[in-house]
């Protein structure tokens, strides 16, 4: 078995995110509300993960990723600073302070390999409006040779309403680099298409 955390990944992350690219048919759209809503100027990047550094750096490469002449993406951990916890009241707190018209939340969803129980969550839906879940605060791993899902959800701030929804499927992962730079090439280049930023 070939566990790797995410933290050996960090210094490929931002250059690969903006070469690599994901076949469409990984991209499966399970909320798409967004008119009247998006564009969003002002956005609030969060990515859910155990250790802070994984964190971190998944926030900045995504901001980089989308930020437009028009639109503010801003990561989690510049407003808070190395918080170890994602809870309803700071991340409240901090909408409020800096007016984020929106939230962009990314997530490790699960993986399936054909010699591991999987280890995908039953909970698919998370609602940051209403609860605290622990679980979004755990340490995550990557299997290598597994099917990687990521869970990419936009929360409008002014009405805690979630507006759009994809989950990122990368088949077969050699690396986990090559998981982490195709779903952040996924990631953006689906808010890009979609038009949730100002361009």
């Amino acid at each position: 078995m070939n566990r790797v955390n995410l933290l050996s990944l960090l210094a490929v992350i931002a250059i690969a995110s903006a070469c690599a690219t994901t076949p469409a048919s990984n991209v499966i759209k399970t909320v798409h509300d967004i008119e009247g809503a998006a564009p969003f100027s002002n956005i609030l990047v969060v990515s859910v993960a155990g250790d802070i550094a994984t964190r971190t750096e998944f926030e900045q490469a995504i901001a980089n990723a989308i930020s437009t002449d028009e639109t503010t993406v801003t990561p989690f951990y510049t407003v808070v600073g190395r918080t170890p916890q994602l809870t309803r009241n700071i991340l409240n707190n901090v909408v409020r302070a800096r007016e984020f018209d929106a939230i962009i939340l990314t997530r490790l969803q699960g993986q399936d390999r054909a010699d591991l129980v999987p280890n995908r969550p039953t909970g698919r839906l998370f609602n940051l409006y209403l609860y605290d879940y622990a679980e979004l605060n755990f340490p995550a791993a990557i299997e290598v040779g597994s099917t990687v899902s990521f869970v990419v959800e936009v929360y409008e701030t002014r009405t805690a309403k979630k507006v759009w929804a994809i989950e990122s499927l990368i088949f077969d992962s050699k690396t986990v680099e090559s998981v982490v730079s195709e779903q952040l090439a996924a990631i953006s280049a689906e808010i890009l298409k979609d038009g949730l930023v100002r361009q």
